[in-house]
């Protein structure tokens, strides 16, 4: 695949199959790093021994969502539309071990977004409950026909078309080698990186910190904040798949204590129980439920060898359940399961306490082509000012006519009221205009300007 990227990228001729071509580049050599080091540990180590029948530690599936970057601009680069000219190409690759997945290429960034929405969800599986989440955001900053980087090869058209043949191809040849003793094709920086683990897993979006970090060349910056959100899931597989299931028999202490025959599941930290295994293939609910999390206490009856002891505690009370196998492999083998079903309750923390849920991948991934805004974290932020003093100055709501619950996104949706972007870019012309003729006055409440 490497191979086949690095010919395509010397055979592109669009901007945006150049810059495609050179982000899967890129992660294809990630991987490879990623593979060869890992392939290195797993000789240097020696090889691990299960607990026996099958039964491992959990591992769980881990996703990555709703993940934005606050951009800084200066106010009159985005409000103004003016002064910073700088537009980037730019992604991300998160990785936990040996998976390695990259974002959407969001193209072209300048100073009119406020913030990088990346719409990919993606999914690792298989992962290990100390694992470590890894962001890394990647940019390239855009070269057009009046920046000084084309000067080469502006050079060399020109010489190519100027002067005779023979001289200019020796010239641009020269230059042509010049231009190749780099890398081939665009090259994307590492901007920033974070680090997340199984503590920073929650159901629903939060912030986090990211190093920025510096570059030689301060031109090819991208204005990062130092901060992103996104929402990192995890679900530990034995909620989703069957543990251990068989045949055993249950000690019911509502019926005098008599052993009654059921059919019983492992999974999701509970020991299902049907009366037969043909209700449950049926869909019916189980006839009874024992909880196994890190508070279970499961020990092997001391005088019955086929026996296992399931101890809980409900509202102050010890609750035993008493469950019993057909042979003494089988005690062997559910007493495995269940000791490391608790583990894994313990191990993957509040993930396991409450099930969060895994989003299937969208079908916008594969654009490279920057996705119409749909919000910024800037908008989503209401502006309400409560001003109790005896002078009244007009709050933001009363110069868009808003109510105390609206913000700045929802008056950007109005027909009737034009967004910042259109303020900005009509305050240059129009609206002098029509303050010079009397009729509008825009009293900004934040202006330096503003009257009192």
């Amino acid at each position: 695949m490497r191979e086949g990227t690095t010919k395509l990228l010397a055979a592109c001729r669009h901007q945006t199959q150049t810059l495609e071509a050179a982000k899967n580049l890129l992660t294809s050599n990630e991987r490879m790093s990623a593979y060869m080091a890992e392939l290195q540990r797993r000789k240097k180590e020696a090889p691990s021994r299960g607990l026996g029948y099958g039964c491992q530690p959990c591992t769980a599936q881990v996703s990555l969502s709703d993940l934005r970057m606050p951009l800084i601009w200066r106010d009159t680069d985005h409000f103004k539309n003016k002064g910073d000219y700088r537009r980037f190409a730019v992604f991300c690759l998160v990785r936990i071990g040996t998976e390695i997945y990259d974002t959407t290429l969001l193209c072209p960034i300048d100073r009119s977004l406020t913030d990088l929405t990346f719409p990919d969800v993606l999914i690792f599986n298989q992962i290990p409950s100390d694992f470590e989440f890894r962001l890394e955001v990647y940019s390239h900053i855009l070269q057009d026909d009046m920046s000084i980087a084309s000067t080469p090869r502006k050079i060399k058209k020109t010489i190519h078309s100027s002067i005779s043949r023979t001289v200019g191809k020796k010239l641009a040849a020269s230059l042509r080698d010049e231009l190749n003793t780099g890398k081939i094709g665009p090259h994307f920086e590492l901007m920033a990186t974070a680090r997340l683990s199984l503590d920073e897993v929650h159901d629903s979006i939060h912030t986090h910190d990211m190093q920025v970090e510096n570059l030689e060349n301060r031109s090819h910056q991208l204005p990062l904040f130092g901060h992103f959100c996104c929402r990192l899931a995890a679900q530990p597989d034995c909620v989703s798949q069957e543990s251990c299931s068989g045949d055993l028999t249950v000690l019911d202490g509502g019926t005098g204590r008599q052993w009654v025959f059921m059919w019983g599941q492992l999974q999701a930290f509970r020991l299902d129980l049907w009366a037969k295994r043909e209700h449950w293939e049926q869909g019916q609910d189980p006839g009874r439920s024992i909880t196994v999390d890190r508070e279970t206490v499961i020990q092997p009856s001391k005088t019955v060898t086929k026996e296992i002891r399931i101890s809980n505690f409900c509202e102050g009370k010890e609750d035993i359940s008493v469950i019993r196998t057909k042979t003494t492999d089988d005690q062997q083998r559910w007493l495995r399961f269940l000791v490391q079903h608790a583990k894994d309750h313990l191990r993957w923390k509040h993930a396991a306490e409450k099930i969060m849920e895994i989003q299937s991948p969208g079908s916008a991934r594969h654009s490279f082509t920057r996705q119409l805004r749909g919000g910024s974290l800037y908008d989503e932020t209401p502006l309400i000012e409560s001003v109790s003093t005896d002078y009244h100055r007009p709050t933001v709501q009363e110069i868009f006519g808003m109510t105390p619950s609206t913000s700045l996104s929802s008056c950007a949706s109005s027909s009737s009221s034009p967004t910042f972007r259109e303020r900005s870019h009509s305050s240059g012309g129009s609206n002098k205009g029509r303050l010079a003729g009397g009729t509008v006055r825009t009293h900004w409440p934040f202006s330096r300007s503003s009257q009192d």
